[in-house]
C-alpha cells in the first residue's frame, strides 16, 4: 500500500484542482473579474494557514545554506505567472473548456522534463500519454463557439498550460533538495506578497482601505477564498509536490490530467455549461490514457 501513496496523493490533489475552476469563477464574479485582487486573498489566506501550522510546531522548515533560488524559480512560474493566466481565463472561457485543454499538459511536462531534468519515460508510458493527447484532439473537433470559448480565453488557457508545465518540472527538481512543505511555503509567500502589494497598493490610491475587504461580506467570496486558499494553495499543492518527488515523470504527468475530467464534469453538471458529443468522446479517451499510464506505474528509485 505504501508504494501507492504518492499515486493516491496526486489523485487527491487533482480532484481538488478539478473543482477549483468553479470556485475561481465564483470568486472572480464577486471582485468584478479583478484577477490580482482575488489571488491576493487566495494566497494571503494560504500563507497565513501555513504560518499557523509552523507556529504550532506541526512542520519545520530549513532554508539556510540551501539553494532557495530553486524554489523562487518555481514561484515565478507558479503562482506569479501561471495563476494570473489561469484565473483570468475563467473570465473568457467556460470551466469545462479550461479543464479540457489542461489535459494537454502531460505532453508538455514530458518534453520539459526531458529537456530540463533529463527524465525520460518508458515506451509504454509515452504510448499512453499519446492516448491522452488523442483525446484532446478528438475533443477539439467540436464547435467551440457553441461552448462559449473565446479566442482570448484560448490564449490564456494555452499560455497557462505551458507555464504550469514548466513550473511542475521545476518543482520536481526542487523536491530533490526540499520537503513539500518547504517548497509550497515559499511559493505561497511569493504569491501572497506580490499579489497583495500590487492589488492593495493600487486600491489605496483610489478608495478607502476598508472597501478592499468588502468582498468578505459575501458568502460566495468567502467560500471561494477558503477553498482556493486552503484546499488548493495548501492541501492540493502539498499533495502534488509530495507526489512529484516520488512518482516517475510520465506517471505524475498523466495522472495530473484527472483534474481535467473533474473540471469538465463539474462545469457541465454544476455550472450547466455546454458539452458536445465529441467532448464526451475525447474525455473518455483521456480517461483511458490515465488508466493505462497508472497500470504501468512503477515506484521511483
Amino acid at each position: 500500500m505504501k508504494k501507492y501513496l504518492p499515486l493516491l496523493a496526486n489523485i487527491a490533489s487533482q480532484m481538488l484542482f478539478g473543482f477549483a475552476y468553479i470556485f475561481m469563477k465564483m470568486g472572480m464574479a464577486v471582485v468584478g473579474q479583478d484577477t490580482v485582487k482575488f489571488l491576493s486573498f487566495r494566497f494571503g489566506l494560504g500563507f497565513l494557514a501555513m504560518t499557523l501550522i509552523l507556529a504550532a510546531g506541526f512542520q519545520k522548515v530549513k532554508y539556510k545554506g540551501r539553494p532557495v533560488h530553486l524554489i523562487l524559480i518555481c514561484g515565478m512560474f507558479n503562482p506569479l505567472v501561471s495563476q494570473v493566466l489561469e484565473t483570468t481565463s475563467t473570465t473568457y472561457a467556460p470551466a469545462s473548456q479550461i479543464a479540457l485543454y489542461a489535459s494537454a499538459m502531460p505532453a508538455l511536462m514530458l518534453v520539459f522534463a526531458a529537456l530540463i531534468n533529463h527524465e525520460y519515460p518508458t515506451k509504454a508510458q509515452v504510448v499512453f500519454v499519446l492516448v491522452t493527447m488523442a483525446g484532446v484532439l478528438v475533443a477539439n473537433l467540436s464547435d467551440k463557439s457553441a461552448t462559449g470559448l473565446t479566442a482570448l480565453g484560448l490564449f490564456f488557457i494555452v499560455s497557462s498550460n505551458i507555464v504550469i508545465a514548466l513550473g511542475r518540472v521545476m518543482v520536481r527538481r526542487a523536491s530533490k533538495v526540499f520537503t513539500s512543505f518547504e517548497i509550497v511555503y515559499i511559493t505561497t509567500a511569493v504569491g501572497a506578497a506580490a499579489f497583495t502589494a500590487i492589488s492593495l497598493g493600487g486600491h489605496v490610491m483610489s478608495a478607502p482601505v476598508a472597501t478592499y475587504f468588502s468582498g468578505l461580506l459575501c458568502p460566495e467570496f468567502i467560500a471561494a477564498v477558503l477553498y482556493m486558499g486552503i484546499g488548493s494553495c495548501v492541501g492540493a499543492f502539498l499533495l502534488m509536490t509530495y507526489a512529484s518527488a516520488r512518482l516517475p515523470v510520465a506517471v505524475f504527468a498523466s495522472t495530473c490530467t484527472l483534474g481535467t475530467v473533474v473540471g469538465i464534469v463539474s462545469g457541465v453538471v454544476i455550472l450547466g455549461e455546454t458539452f458536445q458529443a465529441t467532448d464526451i468522446l475525447g474525455t473518455g479517451i483521456i480517461l483511458a490514457g490515465i488508466i493505462g499510464i497508472s497500470l504501468s506505474y512503477e515506484t521511483a528509485d
